[in-house]
């Protein structure tokens, strides 16, 4: 019975219990009949994951790893911890592909491999070098101005033909940078990035004892993204339009990170008003790997749609929109800066948290910006953000650009929360959040007219900013998305099994009724899905199965939040 024989042996490897119920005869071999071949083992092979050696990658070049999986049962699933900013695990394929931009240079990445077939579990440590190779001047410090706890440094940018177009390349963009003075590198803080205006340049001095502040300028007008590489003052655009005002911003981000190492690069936010607005949105959702929150006003997400003075000047540095000149990545920038077609398009995009303001009285900006369809996408920038399950707090009301609504007063909605700084509801990089997505306590924005104001190209619907009750677009004159939905990150669990996020509803006096709310996890760490997984939730007393979108998002609709924390547990089915 040599079958027998390898039988026993390989059960004494695996079961003392078995070994022990043999000796006492409650056990005997199968039978001969038995398909099992002599060499076939009765339990799978032990489970092993290969990990490549060392990997480095230049600046902006792809790397593309597979990791392979031997042995195990069928079904393994393999997660990834550490990724690299930027950085995908495709777990199908088990490919890790990272393009580093260009201020990712210099820094180290372990990343770990976690294979679990339901009975094994097996680790593996990939170590991930990006070479500094792409390397632009650093901006000089021309003036030290120390007030109050911090520390203000104007800045003169050099430019080279990465940063600057070859014609103009060697000129000097100058750049304000504040300090906190009590910020350490055990306790770091957070850093904004502020664009400016047209005409907000230069901007005036402010104290800063909590966070640092980036004021890069944009003398051009370029909406905060590029020209022509071949511009030449008074000609029209040739070439490929490269986004060097984009790179001058991020280069004084790598700047401050480096040198000071009390900056925190998990909570860089960015920010602005107007053309800065957009700037905003297109470095935080274009290159939305350095940023944990885009904080808009008044801002046109789609370049498409800016009224006819603004088009013209911005086709002197892009090129006509019907023309589609190239960007480096060989889309169109017109279409590139269509910031629907950016949620819908880039996953990187869609883990980003927005919070935006627009009045509905705005001549320049006017309220078509977030409620008229893209001519590209065929959506909205509101009904993109709910379609695609983007996290976001959007308000809008009859104020005009600069004038605040004549009833609800200056910044009425900005009172009592803030995510760069709350203790619970805060944004990080690096930590999870629920995109909230058609509550059922959202305003109406409208769709167009209301037949108070006739229709003009340049201001839309626009009445008197400062008149109550005559704007001309239709839906509600005041309204929100989302701005009373809270999560608590501090009692996040993030784990291959199981993801919980406690939610609730802030309630004010007089509120009887509690939101209904689609709600999807972003930036999630570990509790990684594949494409139509299955995934078991709960919410209180209710319950159910969802199954993961084909990017492994995992959307839980209908939720009834309450006035009280109530944890939302995803594991998987």
């Amino acid at each position: 019975m040599r079958w027998g024989r390898q039988l026993r042996c390989g059960i004494a490897r695996h079961s003392p219990l078995l070994v022990a119920l043999m000796c006492l005869g409650l056990w005997d071999s199968p039978p001969r009949a038995s398909t099992r071949t002599e060499t076939e083992p009765l339990f799978p092979r032990g489970l092993t994951l290969e990990i490549p050696p060392p990997q480095t990658v230049n600046e902006e070049e792809v790397l593309r790893i597979t990791i392979p999986v031997k042995g195990g049962r069928p079904g393994t699933r393999v997660f990834v911890e550490g990724l690299p900013p930027g950085a995908r695990w495709h777990e199908p394929s088990r490919t890790l592909t990272f393009q580093p931009d260009f201020i990712q240079g210099g820094w180290r990445h372990e990343v770990t491999f976690t294979a679990v077939d339901g009975e094994q579990r097996v680790q593996g440590e990939l170590m991930v070098t990006v070479r500094d190779t792409v390397r632009p001047p650093e901006p000089r410090i021309v003036q030290r101005e120390e007030e109050a706890g911090s520390l203000r440094l104007t800045l003169e940018q050099p430019t080279d033909t990465w940063l600057d177009s070859p014609s103009q390349a060697g000129r000097a963009f100058p750049a304000v940078v504040t300090v906190p003075l009590a910020a350490t590198a055990r306790q770091p803080m957070a850093v904004t990035v502020r664009l400016h205006g047209v005409g907000n340049w230069p901007p005036a001095p402010e104290l800063a004892r909590d966070r640092f502040i980036i004021q890069p300028s944009d003398p051009q007008l370029t909406y905060w993204y590029g020209y022509s590489e071949d511009a030449l003052r008074g000609t029209a655009p040739r070439g490929a339009v490269p986004p060097y005002t984009v790179r001058r911003v991020l280069a004084l981000l790598e700047w401050v990170l480096r040198n000071y190492p009390s900056a925190d690069p998990n909570r860089v936010f960015v920010e602005g008003d107007s053309m800065g607005g957009a700037g905003a949105l297109t470095l935080g959702l274009l290159d939305a790997r350095h940023f944990a929150g885009v904080f808009a006003r008044h801002a046109q997400p789609v370049a498409r749609a800016h009224r006819p003075w603004r088009l013209a000047q911005l086709s002197s540095l892009w090129g006509m929109p019907e023309e589609e000149v190239p960007g480096p990545e060989g889309l169109g920038v017109w279409s590139r800066l269509d910031m629907t077609r950016a949620l819908r398009d880039e996953p990187e995009a869609r883990s980003q948290f927005l919070i935006l303001e627009h009045g509905k009285d705005d001549p320049i900006i006017h309220f078509g910006s977030m409620v008229s369809p893209s001519t590209l996408t065929g959506s909205s920038f509101y009904e993109t953000l709910q379609s695609q399950h983007i996290g976001h707090v959007a308000v809008w009301h009859e104020g005009g650009h600069t004038e605040p609504d004549p009833w609800l007063g200056e910044r009425w909605w900005d009172r009592g929360w803030n995510p760069r700084s709350d203790a619970k509801s805060f944004l990080r990089r690096d930590v999870a959040f629920p995109a909230f997505s058609r509550s059922s306590w959202d305003g109406d924005p409208g769709r167009g007219g209301n037949g108070h104001q006739p229709w003009r190209k340049e201001s839309g619907y626009a009445g008197d900013p400062k008149v109550a009750g005559d704007t001309g677009w239709d839906g509600d004159v005041a309204g929100m998305f989302n701005r009373a939905l809270r999560w608590d990150a501090s009692r996040l669990v993030d784990t291959p099994q199981r993801f919980v996020m406690p939610l609730r509803a802030v309630l004010g006096p007089g509120v009887t009724t509690t939101p209904q709310v689609d709600v999807t996890p972003r930036r999630v760490q570990r509790f990684q899905c594949l494409p139509g997984e299955r995934i078991r939730w709960s919410f209180g007393h209710a319950h159910g199965t969802v199954f993961a979108a084909p990017d492994g998002g995992v959307t839980v609709p209908r939720l009834s939040l309450r006035g009280d924390w109530t944890p939302l547990v995803l594991e998987r089915g």
